[in-house]
């Protein structure tokens, strides 16, 4: 008995110094996140769409890679109501090991526009649109593993959003906002995870390993 709570203490202290402490991103209309958390050894990135309903949920793979998937559903609120949709991806970092991820295209947006965050606008990856998740395209490389999300902006807002995505003042990704062109099509949010800042980072590596002892706990 001793050594549980002993063992409990430790994990206690050691979750509240290294748990996830996001740091708040810019204001982004009818969107709630993207939030990364970490949950049996793999990394959650969701992201909340106010305005948008759904009735059923749906859990979905994520092309070639076999350890990862994408969940698309009804959102609970804090208040246990539901109200828009809410979509997560479990990501294994496993999953980019191979030699499939090292040598990748450079790729745009899906309609072809630049990257507004990249030096030449293409991203080194493998793309892969998935249309039952809200027509999300993924991006995935040994580098980066991320999604364009879809998504309707209103007009009057046309202020550039673009931030890291920081953990106790770590770095661990970008989130883009990208306006519509002049025909009013193409805007969404990009999220990336710039997966080097994951594995040279101690405190990530310890909360994965420390997330598959402890499977059911969301850190």
């Amino acid at each position: 008995m001793k050594m549980m709570i002993h063992a409990l203490l430790v994990l206690a202290l050691f979750v509240s110094a290294s748990c996830t402490n996001q740091d708040d991103g810019q204001y982004i209309p009818g969107v709630n996140g993207p939030y990364l958390n970490v949950q049996d050894g793999k990394i959650l990135l969701s992201i909340e769409l106010e305005r948008i309903e759904l009735g059923a949920g749906v859990t979905l793979p994520v092309p070639k890679l076999p350890n990862s998937s994408i969940t698309v559903g009804p959102a609970l609120g804090d208040d246990g109501t539901l109200g828009g949709t809410m979509i997560r991806v479990a990501f294994d970092l496993k999953d980019v090991e191979s030699d499939d991820f090292r040598v990748v295209p450079a790729q745009t947006l899906p309609d072809g526009r630049p990257f507004p965050f990249m030096i030449n606008g293409t991203l080194p990856a493998l793309a892969f649109n998935i249309p039952k998740a809200k027509n999300a395209t993924f991006y995935v490389s040994e580098k980066v593993f991320g999604f364009f999300l879809p998504i309707k902006i209103p007009s009057d807002f046309n202020i550039d959003v673009s931030y890291r995505i920081r953990i106790n003042g770590q770095s661990y990704g970008i989130v883009s906002l990208i306006h519509a062109d002049e025909q009013d099509e193409g805007s969404g949010v990009v999220a990336l995870l710039t997966l080097d800042e994951i594995r040279d980072n101690p405190d990530a590596q310890k909360l994965i390993k420390l997330s598959k002892r402890y499977k059911s706990a969301v850190f």
